[in-house]
Formats: C-alpha cells, sequence, structure tokens
C-alpha cells in the first residue's frame, strides 16, 4: 500500500489516507488472503506448481470478464477450466513461445490483465530465472496493470508468494465415484505481508456460483455434498 497526505482541519495534524494497490481478481476462496484482496497488478507472484489451483485461477478471472494469456503450460487442462466455468474465449494459450519466451511475456504484460508462466523450460540449474530473462518483463509489467503469475521456476522480483498442496479430494469412494473437489493446504505471503495458512476446497462448483454465494467452509461443502 501507499499513503497521501490528506489536509486536516486548522491546528490538527494532517491526516494519511491509505489507498490500496490496484489488484487482479483471485477466486473468492484466496482472496481475502491477498493483500488487497487480489494478485497484486504491475507486480509478479510466484505459485506453486498446482493444476487445481491454476485452474481456478483462471477460470474465476476470465469468467469475471478479464483476460489471461498461459505461457509454456500445455499441459494445463483447459477442460477442466471450462468446466469451472471459464471462458474460454478470454484465453490466449501460446504452448511453447521459446527462444523468445521474454519478449512475448513482456508483450503480453501490456495487454493482459493476467499472464501465467511456466517457467520450468527456462529455469537453470539454479531454479532462479536469470535477470537477463526478467528485466525488460519486469519494466513493461510495472508500467501496466497486469498480474504476472510464475510456476516451476524463481522470480527474483516476485512481490508476492502462493503455495499450494493437495491434502485430499472429495467425491471418491472405495473404488467409485469421481472427484468432485480438491482440498489445499494454502499458504500466502510477501512483502508487508505476513504469511496466512488456511484450507480451502477448491472446484466444488462453478465458479460463477462460488462467487455469488459467500465462501463456505470446507466442512461446510462436506456436509453439503454429502446430502446430495
Amino acid at each position: 500500500m501507499r499513503a497521501i497526505e490528506g489536509g486536516g482541519s486548522s491546528g490538527s495534524a494532517p491526516a494519511a489516507a491509505v489507498i490500496a494497490e490496484p489488484a487482479v481478481r483471485a477466486p473468492r476462496w484466496l482472496a481475502p488472503h491477498l493483500p488487497g484482496k487480489g494478485f497484486p497488478a504491475a507486480a509478479a507472484t510466484q505459485v506453486d506448481y498446482c493444476p487445481s489451483m491454476i485452474v481456478d485461477v483462471v477460470a474465476a478471472l476470465t469468467a469475471s470478464g478479464g483476460c489471461a494469456a498461459v505461457v509454456n503450460f500445455p499441459e494445463l487442462a483447459l477442460a477442466a477450466v471450462a468446466a469451472a466455468g471459464g471462458d474460454m474465449e478470454r484465453i490466449v494459450l501460446i504452448p511453447d513461445a521459446s527462444p523468445h519466451t521474454s519478449a512475448v511475456l513482456a508483450t503480453l504484460v501490456e495487454g493482459m490483465d493476467m499472464v501465467v508462466f511456466h517457467g520450468r523450460r527456462e529455469t537453470p540449474a539454479s531454479g532462479a530465472l536469470p535477470a537477463s530473462f526478467t528485466r525488460s518483463v519486469d519494466a513493461r509489467l510495472h508500467k501496466s496493470r497486469c498480474a504476472l503469475l510464475i510456476s516451476g521456476a524463481t522470480w527474483p522480483s516476485a512481490r508476492l508468494h502462493v503455495t499450494a498442496t493437495v491434502a485430499a479430494v472429495t467425491g471418491l469412494g472405495r473404488g467409485a465415484g469421481r472427484i468432485k473437489g480438491v482440498e489445499l493446504d494454502v499458504t500466502t505471503w510477501g512483502k508487508a505481508h505476513p504469511p496466512q495458512r488456511f484450507t480451502a476446497l477448491v472446484g466444488a462448483e462453478p465458479v460463477a456460483l462460488a462467487e455469488s454465494a459467500e465462501p463456505a467452509t470446507v466442512e461446510q461443502r462436506w456436509v453439503r455434498e454429502a446430502a446430495q
């Protein structure tokens, strides 16, 4: 956040007004745990390679009218994005941007609401992307209103981090059934954002329904599924 000084009454000290930094739409289960209730715009966010989370993130953004580009992530299940309520017409898919990945990312962040980049192919042995790769992207990103999400590689200037691991699945019985949802153990932290740890159930319903209702706890959703 940044603060501006506001005028006070005569003889009183100036008041500080806090203005929230712009944020890009995040799923309802994740937003309360992010600064600004969304992914920071004009900044990079480091996310775990967790397809269930990324599917829901892209679905939530595009269902709300935003546009997303998915780069070097051919294994992302677009059918799952559609099933989650995402708008496929608002997704640009670039399965392999090599050998001009940095230039492609720099161009996309100027016009998209979100860019999801899987950096596994570009990652050196250290795991961190070199400044020669990230510098031009950061320069354009910081002038945009785009949220850049990176998985599979370390982006040195990332402002926010989101880790997620699958804790359980719902809907499966002994040898039968189908997956109705994925329970994730999630942690978010970043600059001026202390770690927040929580559990979320992802994929139990399309994002359009989830966004229109009050967020349910994992326990509440399990009860609702059991009654169906």
